[in-house]
Formats: structure tokens, C-alpha cells, sequence
């Protein structure tokens, strides 16, 4: 995976969250998706898409060829590559899965102060990285057993057995040397692992796959593809492949053992001596640097990661984004003036100290006060606003907000928030794409950055209307960042990625004239920020493994000669990252790199220039790597050649697959194992599902089932022919006649419905309708056929304001026979029923109450009563199925009537494995009135996710638990389950 972190401190990981989502598909599957083939490759992509695809898909074999000569391998499958944008975030993945591997690539492009942000082409980058991964892990085993193992579990031994910082180091390392660039060629590499480094805070062994440390999932990726670069120069190329020869050989070693055996000692006590390196040459960097630095005051100290600050026009306000690590994000306003009131209390405090004790040493201070906002704007339904720019008056901000769609796909949109109201702020775009907005000096319209289906561009947008037009034309060839006007709105300033770099370009609205502002050295460029008298724009150039701040004088106009040369600003240890002047031009705020996060500082203007560092004391530059980049220059390398790349043609119903499916489930009643055969495409339009089940107490027998997605309302159909057996069920039985087999039965049928699925903001609607025609054959009696039909819906969602959460859903449902044959009880019945749940949630700790209420009027056989326990089963449809009150605790048909009433209290805590619950039913029929209580208490622990058709996978919901029960029958019994049904 290629993780997109920071983004100035966006999380990473989210495509494997929307993998878990439900449904999980990598776009919609009704969208109108393409396919173009190449020799090792078949492309899915929406249409929308094809420009980005078409240019990533003509270089794919040529970067495919180069990576198989580094890594030493030729895989010989064929790779299905999926492209989309669903979260609108730089990132990709590749699934190395034996025989049938595959490659997701996400089109937005990453923005320079990324971790990624290093690159010559995002998708080249892209594929470069992703296609190691495959390359790398798809080698198969020497050893017969893990070969015949393979076939069920189709995980090579160089994926099972490496750890994450060795896949996700490696292929950093291969993207540097492929592209020359990548993070490590990257000036933010080089800054993150020099500032930890100097402050001792390198990860250790143990750490280094990931932690909760300030980038300590990113660990895997900077220090690894580090720690190897030193292990491949300490012992000679080709050490890579000998290491994955030994892992993969005849025979079975483990990680550690493979490595000791090509490196001589053990992963653990190398890296051990490669930090001892990178610090001492981190602090040698440290005191090159240190008679020159020019690093400001800090003026909050932050201690994670945060968002770019905003000063108001007048500078008495700035907003900033506050991520945290274990809550959620907030806009903050603070006010810029001193704390006088916070000073007083700090030294009253400190006098009081020192009353009590005279001889008390009092503690040094190191840093600022916190600070209290003046206002608050938190993360409000599970959406944390992003990008705040103040509007001229100082009373309202811009910001941005990642809305989802009606499929649950997010896209960037702009809020307008009063400051001084309650409230989450006006949506003004709905759909856009936009991002880093910058209102016009009158606040009636703004320029952003639109990234869509992989195009850029800069826009203007009418605040009133939401309405965009086209400032750049919308390219793949290059990508914007960070506009910025003019303080008299006739410029923009923006960071512009071509030619393997990002530079700084002014632009004159009126005639679309441009003129690039060249920085020192050959750097990069990023965040650019005009002073108040638009003499002068601030922007970070990243250049030898610092970022800092440079002046570059911007009040010639576009089209006149050569300007003065840019001045830097500042001089740090490690970074100093997205510049804010103020508006008297005194002073600059900015974000600065520290081991454990980004800081606000406050640095005052006005002074010379600092120099630039002189060479370490008996060293060099070029021998602090990886404390700084990569010295000389890693050269550039030869282009990837591209290839002409075929006509896309419709997906159509894609190439259907085929991958078995085994499951099995167990309660404290009965047992069942389920085999079978899934076949679908990649993307999920069409899906088949055909199981066998056996096993005693739950149903057996078979089904066949399928949905096709392939247009907005799904479609559905399922049939099955199952022996239903509750009296074979373990265990003391409530009554005699589920002994005896009165509820015995065979049944068979066919249940076709359409269901149609949309999400409203934190709001999610789920419809499903349909018939059902069946016969059952109970053991004794007649034999019973129906027709039924049936609606049900759930409407729920996800209300938050800050770590408080609210989740109210509401399910309904309604069941009708249709028609009988009259050896059975006639077409005169029908179901009707609903609940209501309601979650509240602060943190990691939630509590669920639930209470559902279902009725019966006509004329039944017992087995359209409700019925108390067992589980759902995958061989029976879900309107089979709508008559039971799942409870696995019990047997199946405990209880039954044609009236219940259940009640259901969940309680989630952090630090607990599983849920705890209490639940209680009742059941009666409607002349004898409301029957008593069955109480249960206990664990329960529930997984359940849509299909997820790029790893195979049906649909699945999974329980596993343990309750007492508290009334008879079953009184002071403990009983378990493990449980599961799927669903194509």
C-alpha cells in the first residue's frame, strides 16, 4: 500500500476502511465502467476516468519489465487493476493473491507537503511502488507443503512471512531507485528521520511496522526503506534477492532466520547498529546547522500533527485544524494577541509554589501557554473540516469538508462558517471536488483546486451560487496546488507540479498571463502565501533534506524580466512548513517539523538573511544519508518508455471468476459446515454464490444465489432446497414437540427481490422488496406452498459532533401471503413489524438500546409464526428467514407466536475485547396475553461487511459469544456460538 501521510496530517489507511465498508466496492458497480487489456494486465476503470487511465496503462508494461529486473522475478499471472477515487486521497494497494493478483490505483494526486509528494509522474509513482509490492510477494514456495497449502490459502511465503516494514520498505526503496524520486529521495524523509534521530526517538525493532507514535505508521515505509538501503550497501547489491531466494526456498524458514542467513546477524541487532549510524550523523547535520539556524519562537506547542494556520485580515485571529491521536479533529480560532490573563494565573501560580515552599526549585519553562480558543468548530459527523481561510470581515471562514455522495463515495466541498454562531457552517458546493479555497478580497467568490478523474486544474467558484468556471484548463499532465490571491485579487499564486517538479507560478486573472518564480538550487516548492502588500510571496523550498521558508519578490509583472533572486526566511532543523505573514509584514507564523508533531511557531521578520550551513566538521553532505537525502543526486532515469495502448471496451458483466468458499458455525445447540463455489467479476456487478451445508440442528441441503448490480437498484434471486431439523439439536429441549419433531421439515423455493441502497450525508436509506414462492413438507402434516411478498427498509445513521456520537436506525418490515394451496392454511395471513435502536457513543465506548415490536394476523401453519433462537442460515433467503428472532444463545423455535416483544442493551468499552449485552424476549399468542420475560446475559463480538468482490468474497456477517441465561428453560446454563452466513 502506498499511504498518502501526512497530508499535513490527514490519517492514513483509509482504503482498507472503505475495503471493511459496506458496500464495498472500489466504485459503484453500475457506474459505466471500461476495461483495457495489455499483455500482463486487464484495466477496469470508470469512464470518467479513461484520460488517467489510458496515460498510466502506456508506461504499465514498460514500469512492469523494469521492476521484474529489480526485484529478480517474473510473476507469470495476470494482473486486474481497478482505478478509482472514492475517498478522493492519494493511495493504491496491491493484493498479491497467488494466481489471481490485483492492483487498486487511486487518481487524486498527492499535494508537495505530502509524504509522496516527491515524484516526477503521481501514477507513475504509483504503479512503480504498487507493482513492487505484486512482483516482490506473488513468488511462490520451493517447499511441496506451502505449495499444496497455496491452493487453499493463496498467500505466498514472501508475503506470509515478511514484516510490514520489509513489503512497505522495499518497495519505497524500489520506487526511489526506479523513478529518482519517491520519499527516499524526499527532502521530508530526510527531515523526519533527522529530527527523531536527534531527539532519540527513532523507532525500535519492535516498533518499526507501525505504532501510535507522532508517523508511526509510516515507520515501515521511511525507516525501512532506509534500513535497507543500508543493508544493501553494507553487504553488496543482489543481497534483496538471496534474501527472498531463502524465504521462499524448500526448505521452511522463518523471516529472521532468511535474513541472519544472508546479512550474518539478526534483523533486530543490525538495526540496532543503522540507528547508531543515523543519529550520529543526524546530530552532525544538528551542528552544521546550529550557527545558522533561524527558527522563530514557538508559539503553541502542538505535539501532533495539524493543519496549515490562517490569519485574519486585521491578524488579531488565526484558525488552524488540531488532529489529535485519540480524537477527533476542530477548527480552532485563536486570538494572536498575549495571553495577559493566562500569564497572570501562570505566574500566581508559581508565587504560590513558592509561598509554600521557599526552598522549592521552580520548573523551567521550555514552552508557550496553551492557549484557549475563541471559537470552536469540531468534527461533525464524522467529518473533520479542512483548509480554513478567513473571509475579509474576520467574521466568517471558508473551509472545506469531505461530503459523501448518494453511494457513500466523498468528494471535497466548501462550507462558509460564522464564527460567532452555533452551528457546522453553510454548504455552498455540493459535488465540486474543490480544494485549497482562498476567498477574493469582496468574499463573494473564491479559487480552488479541482482534482477530478485524475484532472487538475485551478477554478473560480461563486460563493453565492456554488457555481465553478475554468481558471486552468483540466489536465493529467500536471497537477495544482495551494492557490492563493493577490491581496487585491488580481493574481494567483499556486504551486504547479510539471517536469518532474513543483514550482511556483503567478498568474494575472485578467489576461492569464504567467511567470515562474524560480527557487534556489533546483528545490521544490510548496504552500505559497502573499504578504499583505503583494510585494512579496513566502513558500517552503525543499532542497538538501530541508524545508524552509523563502521570500521571493513578486510585484514584477508576469511577461517582465528576471527578478531578484528569493531570500530564505528561514533556517531549520527540519522543516518549516506552510507560511502565514501577518499582515503589518512583521512576522511570519508557520508549522515546524519536531520528532512528535508539527508546531506553530512565530518567527519576527526584518533581519539579514541567514547563510547557508557550511560542511560538517570532517565530513560531508553527501555522508549523512539518510539524515539527508540521497548525495550526489540519485540521476535521473531512463523514461519509461510507453507503449500505444488499446481501445477500452464496455465491462459488460466482466470476466466472472471463480474461488471456493468454506465456512462452518457452531452454538451450544447444533453445528453446521458450509462448502461451496463464489463466482463474480472484480468489481462486483454480478455475483453467484452456491453452497452446500450439512450438520445437525441447523439447516442442510443447497442453494444457489446471485445479485446483480449492475444498475442503481440491485437485483437479486435465491434457490434453495434445505432439510430443517431443530429436533437433531444438542442439548435440553424446551418442549416436547421440538423434540419430537413437530418443526421437522423439508422446504424448498425461490425468493427474487430488488433492493435499492442510498446515502444523505451521515444518513443512509436501505429498501428491499419481493416474492417468495415456496413449499414445505413438515414431517408430520400436509405439505404446505405459499406465496409471499414482502417489503422491508432501514434508514440510520451516524450523528457526531466532536467524540460524541449519536446512531439512531430504524428497521420496518412487512410480509403477506399471496396465495396458498388449500392443503395448507390459505391465503389469509400477514406480518408486519418494526425497531428502533439508538447509539450513543464518546470515544471508544458506546451503548446501544434496542427495542423491537412484531405482529401476525390471519390464519398460520406454525411455521409462519415468530420463533425464538438459532441463527440465520445461508442456505435460506433472507424472507425465509424474516420470521425468526436470531438469538444463538437458544434453540432454534425456544419459543414461538404470532406476537413478540424483545429488548436488546449493548454496551462497547475500549478497553474490553468484546461487547457485553442483556437482552430479553417475549412471545404469546393474542387471547392468553403477554407471555413472560427470557432473559440473557453475556459477550458478544459482530463483524459483518457487504461483498467485497475484489478479494472474492461474498458478503458476510460474523458472530461470536457467550451468554448465561437467566430464565427458563434454560435457567443459569452458559451457552456459546460462533456464527456465520453469507450472501452474495
Amino acid at each position: 500500500m502506498l499511504v498518502q501521510q501526512p497530508r499535513l496530517g490527514r490519517s492514513a489507511g483509509a482504503l482498507l476502511l472503505l475495503l471493511l465498508a459496506a458496500p464495498s466496492f472500489a466504485q459503484g458497480p453500475d457506474a459505466r465502467w471500461r476495461t483495457v487489456e495489455t499483455p500482463h494486465f486487464r484495466i477496469h476503470y470508470p469512464a470518467d476516468s479513461e484520460i488517467w487511465t489510458r496515460r498510466a496503462a502506456a508506461r504499465l508494461e514498460s514500469i512492469w519489465a523494469r521492476v521484474e529486473e529489480e526485484v529478480g522475478y517474473r510473476p507469470p499471472e495476470r494482473v486486474d487493476v481497478l482505478v478509482s477515487d472514492p475517498i478522493a486521497q492519494s493511495n493504491g494497494m496491491a493484493l498479491p493473491f497467488l494466481g489471481w493478483p490485483r492492483l487498486i490505483l487511486w487518481t487524486s494526486p498527492p499535494e508537495p507537503e505530502s509524504e509522496i509528494g516527491h515524484y516526477d509522474d503521481w501514477s507513475e509513482l504509483l504503479l512503480v511502488h504498487e507493482s513492487t509490492h505484486l512482483v516482490h510477494m506473488l513468488r511462490p514456495s520451493r517447499n511441496p507443503a506451502e505449495r499444496l497449502l497455496a491452493g487453499l490459502v493463496p498467500i505466498g511465503p514472501v508475503a506470509r512471512k515478511s514484516p510490514r516494514w520489509v513489503t512497505e520498505g522495499y518497495a519505497t526503496l524500489v520506487e526511489g531507485r526506479l523513478t529518482g524520486s519517491g520519499r527516499p529521495n524526499s527532502d521530508l524523509r530526510a527531515a523526519i528521520l533527522r529530527r527523531r534521530a536527534q531527539e532519540g526517538k527513532l523507532p525500535g525493532y519492535g516498533q518499526l511496522n507501525g505504532d501510535k507514535s507522532w508517523h508511526g505508521f509510516s515507520m515501515a515505509y521511511l525507516m525501512g526503506s532506509a534500513y535497507l538501503e543500508w543493508l544493501d550497501g553494507r553487504s553488496g547489491p543482489g543481497s534483496f534477492p538471496k534474501l527472498w531466494a531463502r524465504m521462499s526456498a524448500r526448505r521452511d524458514r522463518g523471516f529472521d532466520e532468511a535474513f541472519t542467513g544472508v546479512y550474518g546477524d539478526s534483523p533486530a541487532d543490525l538495526y540496532g547498529r543503522f540507528t547508531a549510524e543515523l543519529t550520529y550523523r543526524a546530530v552532525a547535520a544538528e551542528n552544521a546547522i546550529a550557527p545558522v539556524a533561524r527558527e522563530g519562537e514557538p508559539w503553541q506547542d502542538l505535539t501532533w500533527t495539524t493543519g496549515a494556520p490562517a490569519l485574519s485580515a486585521d491578524g488579531s485571529q488565526l484558525a488552524i485544524v488540531l488532529r489529535h491521536r485519540d480524537k477527533p479533529a476542530e477548527l480552532v480560532v485563536w486570538s494572536t494577541a498575549p495571553d495577559e490573563k493566562a500569564e497572570k494565573e501562570y505566574a500566581k501560580k508559581r508565587a504560590e509554589v513558592a509561598a509554600r515552599d521557599p526552598a522549592d526549585v521552580q520548573a523551567v519553562r521550555t514552552k508557550p501557554l496553551a492557549r484557549k480558543p475563541l471559537h470552536r468548530l469540531p468534527t461533525i459527523d464524522g467529518i473533520a473540516p479542512e483548509s480554513p481561510r478567513f473571509f475579509r470581515d474576520g467574521r466568517a471562514i471558508l473551509f472545506v469538508r469531505f461530503e459523501p455522495d448518494g453511494e457513500g463515495f466523498l468528494h471535497p466541498d466548501l462550507f462558509r462558517w460564522e464564527i460567532d454562531r452555533r452551528g457546522g457552517g453553510a454548504r455552498l458546493t455540493r459535488g465540486a471536488d474543490l480544494r485549497e479555497p482562498d476567498p477574493a478580497p469582496d468574499g463573494t467568490w473564491a479559487v480552488a483546486v479541482r482534482n477530478r478523474n485524475g484532472l487538475s486544474q485551478i477554478v473560480r467558484v461563486e460563493l453565492a451560487t456554488g457555481a465553478v468556471s475554468a481558471i486552468t484548463p483540466p489536465t493529467v499532465e500536471a497537477v495544482y496546488d495551494h492557490p492563493r490571491l493577490s491581496p487585491d485579487g488580481a493574481r494567483v499564486a499556486f504551486a504547479y507540479h510539471s517536469d518532474r517538479a513543483w514550482r511556483l507560478i503567478v498568474r494575472d486573472l485578467s489576461s492569464g498571463a504567467e511567470r515562474e518564480l524560480a527557487p534556489p538550487g533546483g528545490g521544490t516548492i510548496a504552500s505559497p502565501a502573499w504578504s499583505a502588500d503583494g510585494k512579496r510571496i513566502y513558500a517552503v523550498v525543499g532542497s538538501g533534506g530541508f524545508l524552509d521558508v523563502f521570500a521571493f519578490p513578486a510585484a514584477a509583472a508576469p511577461g517582465d524580466g528576471s527578478a531578484p533572486a528569493p531570500v530564505a526566511v528561514t533556517r531549520t532543523q527540519g522543516g518549516a512548513l506552510a507560511p502565514e505573514p501577518t499582515p503589518d509584514g512583521k512576522a511570519l507564523f508557520y508549522l515546524s517539523l519536531q520528532s512528535d508533531g508539527l508546531d506553530l511557531y512565530r518567527l519576527e521578520l526584518g533581519a539579514a538573511p541567514p547563510p547557508p550551513p557550511g560542511n560538517p566538521p570532517g565530513t560531508s553532505w553527501a555522508e549523512l544519508a539518510p539524515a539527508v537525502p540521497p548525495a550526489p543526486p540519485v540521476p535521473v532515469p531512463a523514461a519509461f518508455p510507453t507503449a500505444e495502448v488499446p481501445p477500452g471496451h464496455p465491462y459488460g458483466l466482466g470476466r466472472q471468476e471463480i474461488a471456493p468458499i468454506l465456512s462452518a458455525g457452531g452454538t451450544s445447540a447444533g453445528e453446521t459446515a458450509e462448502i461451496g463455489v463464489r463466482v463474480g467479476d472484480v468489481v462486483g456487478r454480478l455475483d453467484l454464490l452456491a453452497l452446500g451445508a450439512v450438520g445437525g440442528g441447523a439447516p442442510a441441503g443447497g442453494a444457489i444465489a446471485g445479485a446483480y448490480r449492475g444498475l442503481p437498484v440491485a437485483f437479486s434471486f435465491h434457490l434453495f432446497d434445505a432439510r430443517d431439523r431443530p429436533s437433531a439439536q444438542s442439548g435440553h429441549l424446551p418442549t416436547s414437540s421440538i423434540a419430537g419433531g413437530l418443526f421437522d421439515r423439508d422446504l424448498r423455493g425461490a425468493e427474487l427481490a430488488a433492493a435499492w441502497d442510498r446515502r444523505f450525508g451521515p444518513a443512509s436509506l436501505h429498501l428491499r422488496g419481493g416474492g417468495l414462492w415456496s413449499r414445505q413438507e413438515p414431517r408430520f402434516g400436509l405439505s404446505i406452498a405459499e406465496t409471499v411478498g414482502f417489503v422491508s427498509g432501514r434508514v440510520g445513521g451516524d450523528l457526531s459532533r466532536g467524540a460524541w456520537h449519536l446512531a439512531p436506525v430504524v428497521t420496518g418490515h412487512w410480509e403477506r401471503q399471496l396465495a396458498g394451496d388449500r392443503s395448507g392454511p390459505g391465503p389469509e395471513w400477514q406480518r408486519r413489524g418494526a425497531a428502533f435502536a439508538l447509539g450513543v457513543r464518546h470515544d471508544k465506548d458506546k451503548l446501544t438500546l434496542s427495542a423491537r415490536r412484531d405482529s401476525s394476523t390471519g390464519t398460520f401453519s406454525f411455521f409462519d409464526l415468530y420463533q425464538l433462537g438459532g441463527f440465520p442460515s445461508s442456505l435460506l433467503p433472507e424472507s425465509v428467514e424474516a420470521s425468526r428472532i436470531a438469538s444463538p444463545a437458544l434453540p432454534a423455535w425456544t419459543r414461538f407466536a404470532p406476537e413478540y416483544e424483545g429488548e436488546r442493551a449493548e454496551l462497547e468499552l475500549g478497553a474490553f475485547p468484546a461487547p457485553l449485552f442483556y437482552e430479553r424476549h417475549r412471545l404469546w399468542f393474542g387471547d392468553g396475553g403477554r407471555g413472560p420475560w427470557l432473559d440473557l446475559a453475556g459477550l458478544e463480538w459482530r463483524f459483518s461487511t457487504g461483498p467485497l468482490p475484489v478479494g472474492r468474497i461474498p458478503a458476510l456477517d460474523f458472530r461470536v459469544g457467550i451468554a448465561r441465561i437467566l430464565s427458563d428453560p434454560y435457567r443459569g446454563s452458559l451457552r456459546w456460538w460462533l456464527t456465520t452466513v453469507l450472501r452474495p
